[in-house]
């Protein structure tokens, strides 16, 4: 065998590994590729001491540096033929030279403008969850190569045994008689403020898994937005009522516990286009704790943070609520109501997530080989 393809995934926060892992465990079976993997330097140390033993268990080379700049020169000397990212919010032409490959398979699907914003120049190739995403980024006049693959942090939910989401279930303590709510909080603009410790009053028939965003834990504040006190109350949550199982930062994968829940509650994020592969129903919170300027001007919140209409597309496939005390009755009507909206689900799931075949990392895999191959 000649010389093997090496490819380096940059995890630069955590939350960009999820839709990494299922590209590198397939690429980690196939002798044809060497992995390396990294994480930036100027991360909160909770953060980045997190990352680095998550990524020291996974197979393939780790490359640190205690600056920016030194992490970018020892990558661009490494010269990898491909490099992977989840944004492209850094200066990636400090990181490899000019014959490096670089591809990204973004964070998230959700509804924030980021998602178009946020495209390099230097980007070569971009892996796509969905026509309606690659026809988006086309109108909003991205250029880079767009390779539609569906999104590879879903193909867990599709190839991996039934065993092992059982033995997860067991792993939390989940009463076997009661349906599980998977709470998903993003960190703003965010709904659990509202609910504060009424959340587990209002859950008390039911389990729920509560998965805050990893910002909730390794931020006290975003653009002027204290975020103290989520973090202060989800552990209040967890240690008040027996029902409600907090998972901790070191759980940085969401997408194994899409499977073992019955409903998802959140507010506009990616994880509702997520839940939607498995077409479970899905509550979308409508009332949120805002910082001032977003409170007297509401068109600000969907400048920055929002598609507006991607926001409004919400409705035609997850049910809406206007206030946090209506959870119970709100969980029943999604439970008992979701079957009336799966033919509407179908097609949001044809537009945003492409084959739910367990098989995207293979499409990524490909795409990458036959970039490759025309360079030679």
């Amino acid at each position: 065998m000649g010389k093997k393809i090496s490819i380096l995934f940059d995890s630069y926060h955590l939350y960009h590994l999820p839709q990494f892992d299922p590209v590198i465990d397939l690429l980690s079976k196939d002798d044809r590729f060497k992995i390396y993997h990294s994480t930036a330097s100027h991360n909160k140390p909770e953060e980045k001491d997190l990352c680095i033993k998550i990524l020291n268990d996974k197979p393939g080379e780790l490359i640190l540096a205690d600056t920016e700049e030194a992490r970018a020169e020892k990558i661009k000397r490494l010269a990898p033929d491909v490099f992977i990212c989840g944004w492209s919010r850094y200066k990636l032409n400090q990181f490899v030279p000019d014959n490096t490959l670089v591809g990204m398979i973004y964070h998230g699907i959700g509804v924030k403008p980021s998602y178009w914003r946020d495209n390099r120049a230097r980007l070569d190739i971009r892996f796509v969850e969905g026509q309606y995403r690659l026809d988006q980024l086309r109108n909003h006049g991205i250029e880079t190569d767009l390779a539609l693959t569906g999104f590879t942090k879903l193909d867990p939910l599709f190839n991996q045994e039934r065993t092992e989401f059982d033995l997860l279930k067991k792993k939390l303590g989940l009463d076997p008689e009661k349906k599980t709510i998977l709470f998903a909080p993003t960190f703003y603009p965010s709904s659990i403020e509202r609910f504060g410790l009424k959340l587990g009053e209002y859950t008390q028939g039911y389990n729920v898994i509560l998965k805050p965003h990893m910002w909730t834990y390794f931020l006290d504040e975003f653009s002027q937005y204290k975020l103290k006190a989520q973090r202060k109350l989800v552990y209040k949550l967890a240690e008040k009522f027996s029902h409600i199982k907090l998972l901790g930062p070191e759980i940085y994968n969401i997408t194994p516990y899409y499977k073992i829940s019955d409903l998802l509650l959140t507010e506009a994020s990616s994880t509702i286009y997520e839940m939607l592969a498995l077409e479970k129903p899905v509550i979308v919170n409508r009332f949120y704790r805002l910082k001032l300027s977003h409170k007297l001007f509401r068109y600000r919140l969907f400048r920055k943070r929002l598609s507006k209409e991607m926001n409004q597309d919400i409705a035609n496939f997850c049910f809406e609520m206007d206030r946090a005390k209506d959870l119970p009755m709100m969980i029943e009507k999604a439970l008992n109501e979701n079957h009336n909206l799966l033919d509407v689900v179908k097609e949001y799931q044809y537009k945003m997530l492409y084959k739910l075949d367990g098989k995207a990392s293979e499409r990524v895999r490909d795409a990458i080989l036959n970039r490759l191959n025309l360079r030679t």
